[in-house]
């Protein structure tokens, strides 16, 4: 009757000291109240996005990409000749100037000039082209491609390329954001999960360190044997050594990810404890959509892709510059003149002029070569955009896999923990009323713990899974 009463003494004791908050359940109430200061997975990557180095780097691409078009329109910038001369001693004493400003443009490979002539003093009559009338002749005109030259030419071929490196550049950016915004993700998880074991690791010590009185009462009235104490003493130091690898992997996984989590000015900023979440947020499977839509959405989304189609743009531009290049140069200059002042009569009158310019190539080894070999690579950069297409239908492919087979474990993971929390119930009650030893107490204890931890390992392999999903699909929603 003694031992009866002493174990039905000890299980309420134990039910008071391990109520069901103690079966090791990861449950927000268990470890933590949420604190204002929890750190979240969208306040990391707002904080990747402003001040991550890498991206900032990739963006100084982009502003280099932006001077370089800069310097591309720089071509068709206007611009001013000057040309004077003078001859005061001779048999022709004179003076002339000679101001032209030119305009090129990219319409049809135009251009148009205007300018002012003065030229004073006596010339020799095969130079009776630089006389003008006393106050100078103006003039004004434009040259005109034909042929070669109107489609495009090496300013309007250099400024199209210039477009397409912004693009190129901006595709860059968007790329490594996609890779940057998957990495600290995973490492976000990978805190929080470490996070959670490191929990479940200091509750399974503590139950322990309380049972010590417990167990130590009832060695000495007679109702344990005294190398319950020994075991007990034992699972304490099996369990300071687990909580101590835990807080290892805890801060090895907030060193890991202050590499992205950073004060505006690019500091990083080491996360504490008292900024873990209480718990992963709820776990939710995707939605039944036909990969083959993911599929054709990645490949229109997916950074890789358009790279590939703005490097065949810019392959075909110069491909399309060395055809021209083909074509016989036919040039029509037109251009209009009045002199101005006293002066000859021949040249107070308005003069209109038309000139035709022509340059046939007889060789075009060096053209056909350029096309050829643009041709080559325009046929390269298919076959690896065709690949990069399989590429990406494999990985989105593996992606929903991923997230489906994850989110079973962590179903699986769940129900399992509920029935080690149960027999580890059982086994603490049956102990209580002598029916069982401590050993077994802590194996069903540590049972319930692993399955603890597995339900973790589950659900931060499930947002891991869900992160690579997100990236294969180019979807910043992971965000929310």
């Amino acid at each position: 009757m003694k031992k009866v009463y002493l174990g039905v003494i000890t299980l309420f004791a134990f039910w008071d000291l391990y109520p069901e908050t103690k079966s090791l359940k990861v449950d927000p109430m268990l470890f933590q109240k949420e604190s204002a200061n929890v750190l979240s997975l969208e306040k990391i990557l707002q904080g990747v996005e402003r001040s991550y180095p890498l991206i900032l780097a990739a963006e100084r691409l982009l502003t280099v990409a932006e001077y370089e078009y800069l310097a591309a329109q720089g071509a068709f910038d206007l611009s001013f000749e000057s040309i004077g001369s003078v001859s005061p001693t001779g048999y022709y004493q004179n003076a002339t100037s000679d101001n032209v400003f030119r305009k090129p443009t990219p319409l049809a490979g135009t251009s148009f000039f205007g300018g002012y002539r003065l030229g004073r003093g006596n010339f020799p009559a095969y130079y009776g082209n630089r006389a003008t009338n006393e106050l100078g002749e103006f003039r004004a005109g434009a040259i005109v491609p034909l042929m070669r030259n109107r489609e495009i030419d090496k300013n309007r071929a250099e400024l199209k390329k210039a477009d397409v490196d912004r693009t190129l550049a901006e595709l860059s950016i968007q790329k490594l954001k996609l890779e940057v915004i998957r990495e600290s993700t995973k490492r976000y998880w990978k805190w929080v999960a470490s996070g959670q074991e490191y929990k479940v690791n200091e509750n399974l010590l503590k139950i322990a360190q309380e049972r010590v009185s417990q167990v130590s009462d009832r060695v000495k009235l007679g109702d344990l044997p005294a190398i319950e104490n020994t075991e007990n003493d034992r699972a304490i130091l099996q369990r300071e050594s687990l909580l101590i690898s835990s807080r290892r992997e805890l801060q090895k996984a907030a060193i890991d990810l202050s590499l992205f989590l950073r004060e505006p000015n690019g500091k990083m900023i080491l996360p504490t404890e008292d900024q873990l979440p209480a718990n992963f947020p709820r776990h939710v499977n995707l939605d039944e959509i036909p990969s083959d839509n993911l599929i054709k959405d990645a490949w229109k989304k997916r950074p890789e892709i358009q790279e590939y189609q703005a490097k065949r743009e810019k392959v075909a531009i110069d491909r399309q510059f060395e055809q021209n290049n083909l074509k016989p140069q036919v040039d029509l200059v037109v251009s209009a003149s009045q002199d101005i002042g006293a002066g000859s009569p021949t040249r107070s009158r308005p003069e209109l002029e038309a000139t035709l310019v022509m340059n046939f190539p007889l060789q075009t080894r060096r053209q056909r070569g350029k096309i050829g070999a643009a041709e080559a690579k325009i046929a390269q950069i298919d076959q690896e955009e065709k690949f990069a297409r399989d590429k990406i239908t494999t990985e989105v492919q593996d992606a929903l896999s991923e997230v489906s087979a994850s989110y079973e474990r962590v179903e699986v993971a769940k129900k399992e923990l509920v029935l080690a929390k149960k027999l580890q119930g059982l086994e603490q009650d049956r102990f209580a009323l002598g029916d069982s030893t401590l050993l077994f107490v802590n194996i069903r204890e540590q049972t319930a713990a692993e399955a603890a931890i597995r339900e973790v390992k589950a659900l931060n392999d499930f947002f891991n899974a869900l992160a690579n999903y997100h990236a294969a699909i180019a979807d910043n929603s992971i965000r929310r």
